[in-house]
């Protein structure tokens, strides 16, 4: 399980990695305490879905809950309005290299789990193969920089929507009412205890402990599992896109754009004369949804989506620019003015080159090392639209993470702040 603390309210968390079942209301205590002595579990939370209930058991440690009130996350996911109205929803929230992933079908939750980001291909095809045998539609809904393909964006706000939902609480303890069997049955778990540790052997002695080159493989494999599209290919395109849309709709003005490796932009507006209802009775489908701030100034709706470019890949290492000659292929003759090595000053076109690091932070021992390493270092350019060109001209280890648009006030023009890694040997 994993737990995450809920903002604005002290103590309180929500909680990952239930085990679901689902059992009529009819009898329902007698069902609750089935399944949390098949599970051994010592807490539930339970929720509504057609006429069902269905609950979420867990095994929880004194230190676990001691001065916290637990919420299920899954509990609050399934109840959302247009989680219910659809037949089977997957939702992805990503916390660094693992994703919480929760499925719900018919409005039961039937999978909430943690899964490895390298894993979460496979994990989603199961589910949709799943569903697809069920004859149930599938909709899935993302929150993280690294998802890929997803039909909406999932707001992490949304799991705060009702702040009573998903209650975890304590089982209650059965009183037994026959003692002497209770006694009688201590008695044979002891003895066959003792005869299981007589008849089984010692355990054998543990695995050695990875080599610095089996852990450095797996951080090189774990890192460009992530989404890692060529900056040179997908930035211009993404201010390409954006260069196609009317900056002004139904009385709102363009304001900004937020651009991940995956998924779509989430493009933001700003009041210009123009209402709520207008723009909801003009938007067309394709920038939907729209979410309207409570703030009666900004909206936001669903932007551009870059399509699938070319990645940095680990079999075009040989041909990566090290360090230094990045750094000396940024200060082309059109980049110049520079200002200091790392940082590139002229006409707004900045260029910051942070130093690259190790993957891993284990010292090497002598000889542990073979062949040279990758190292990863992170970079930002900021610039306006027309001197996207620039982007263009960027070598190819080095990958796009955000991609950020603003209409300026002062009247300069669009201007961009483009992030990412490069990715060097040493």
């Amino acid at each position: 399980m994993h737990f995450e603390s809920i903002p604005g309210e002290k103590g309180a968390k929500l909680v990952f990695g239930l085990e679901w079942r689902a059992y009529s209301p009819k009898g329902a205590r007698a069902e609750r305490r089935h399944y949390a002595q098949g599970l051994a579990a010592t807490h539930y939370a339970e929720i509504k879905a057609n006429d069902e209930t269905i609950a979420g058991f867990c095994t929880l440690e004194a230190e676990q809950r001691k001065g916290s009130k637990l919420y299920s996350a899954a509990a609050r996911i399934a109840m959302l309005d247009r989680v219910r109205r659809r037949p089977a929803v997957l939702v992805l929230i990503q916390n660094e290299e693992r994703v919480h992933l929760v499925l719900v079908q018919r409005g039961a939750v039937t999978a909430d789990e943690e899964v490895a980001l390298i894993a979460l291909a496979d994990r989603r095809e199961e589910i949709e193969d799943q569903c697809e045998k069920a004859g149930l539609a599938l909709a899935t809904l993302g929150f993280g920089a690294q998802l890929h393909a997803v039909d909406e964006m999932f707001q992490l706000r949304e799991l705060l929507v009702d702040r009573k939902v998903g209650l975890i609480k304590k089982m209650p303890v059965a009183v037994p009412t026959v003692v002497p069997l209770f006694v009688i049955l201590a008695a044979l778990l002891f003895v066959g205890k003792q005869a299981v540790e007589i008849l089984n052997p010692p355990p054998p002695p543990p695995a050695p402990p990875p080599t610095f080159m089996q852990e450095y493989q797996a951080a090189v494999l774990r890192t460009l599992a992530a989404p890692a599209p060529l900056a040179k290919l997908f930035a211009p395109q993404l201010l390409a896109k954006f260069g196609g849309e009317e900056s002004n709709f139904a009385g709102w003005q363009f304001e900004k754009a937020t651009c991940n490796a995956t998924g779509p932009c989430v493009t933001t507006y700003k009041r210009q004369g123009g209402t709520f209802k207008e723009f909801d009775a003009r938007a067309p489908e394709s920038i939907r949804p729209v979410v309207f701030n409570p703030d009666g100034w900004h909206l936001t709706t669903k932007g551009p989506e870059a399509d699938i470019v070319q990645r940095v890949a680990l079999a075009d290492a040989k041909s990566w620019p090290t360090q230094q000659a990045l750094i000396k292929a940024l200060q082309t003759e059109p980049q110049k003015l520079s200002t200091t090595p790392e940082t590139l000053s002229s006409h707004g076109y900045v260029v910051d080159i942070k130093p690259a690091e190790r993957l891993i932070s284990r010292q090497p021992m002598a000889g542990e090392v073979q062949g040279p390493l990758v190292q990863r270092g992170a970079w930002q350019i900021d610039g306006y639209k027309w001197q996207s060109a620039l982007l263009t001209r960027l070598p190819d280890n080095m990958a796009l993470e955000s991609l950020d648009i603003q209409l300026k006030d002062d009247g300069t023009g669009v201007h961009f702040t483009a992030k990412g890694k490069y990715y060097v040997l040493n």
